[in-house]
């Protein structure tokens, strides 16, 4: 970062909003306070890329997706029009925006996202789990597998071990499951016709 003297405003409010999401310089984490100040330096440069990045973390924390997807989307469009901010950091906000989707109940764009980041940077881990996750969440058992074996070949991490008994468990539920859905369907429709009967029997004992 430059010296103070030569910052602008926007980077003056941003650095005291990083100070109050961090606890740097001896602040106590003020998520509030370092909201308004990123707010402020967006006010002054709206294109700050840095501001809109805390500022979607700090929403984030706070669980107010809608928010924190602005400003996430308008980090992405921001690394996009500028020649200094690396796939690797557009990777990361791209998966964070993933995330909020996910959280959302949107599995649809959230996978479009997370599925981005890691043809963004191959090697973040983040990415990786996060679209196995969804992919779990979603009973796409094979195609987790898959998404596994990529991961655990570009971006090896510990983290997808997490994931094994959860693919065991439900690769024996896909194997009982149907059995188990005509049992009690069956049961069911026989627990109807005996209930029916009862009532007719009623019915004509009167």
């Amino acid at each position: 970062m430059a010296p103070a003297q030569s910052l602008t405003q926007a980077q003056q409010y941003f650095q005291q909003g990083r100070q109050y999401h961090l606890g740097e310089d001896g602040r106590k984490v003020d998520l509030e306070k370092a909201l308004r100040y990123y707010l402020q330096a967006l006010r002054a440069n709206p294109q700050l890329y840095e501001a809109h990045v805390n500022a979607g973390m700090a929403y984030y924390a706070r669980k107010n997706y809608r928010r924190a997807k602005s400003h996430f989307s308008d980090a992405i469009k921001t690394a996009r029009s500028r020649g200094d901010i690396s796939p690797k950091a557009e990777a990361k906000i791209s998966s964070d925006l993933g995330t909020c989707y996910f959280r959302e109940g949107n599995l649809r764009e959230a996978e479009k996202w997370f599925r981005g980041a890691v043809v963004l940077d191959p090697t973040l881990v983040e990415a990786h789990y996060n679209l196995i996750n969804l992919l779990m969440s979603d009973e796409r058992v094979e195609d987790a597998r898959r998404q596994i074996v990529v991961a655990a070949e570009v971006a090896p991490s510990k983290r997808y071990g997490i994931f094994e008994g959860r693919l065991e468990t439900q690769a024996t539920y896909s194997d009982w499951n149907p059995f188990w859905l005509k049992f009690v369907v069956g049961a069911a429709l026989a627990g109807g016709v005996l209930v029916a009967l009862l009532r007719a029997v009623r019915g004509g004992s009167k």
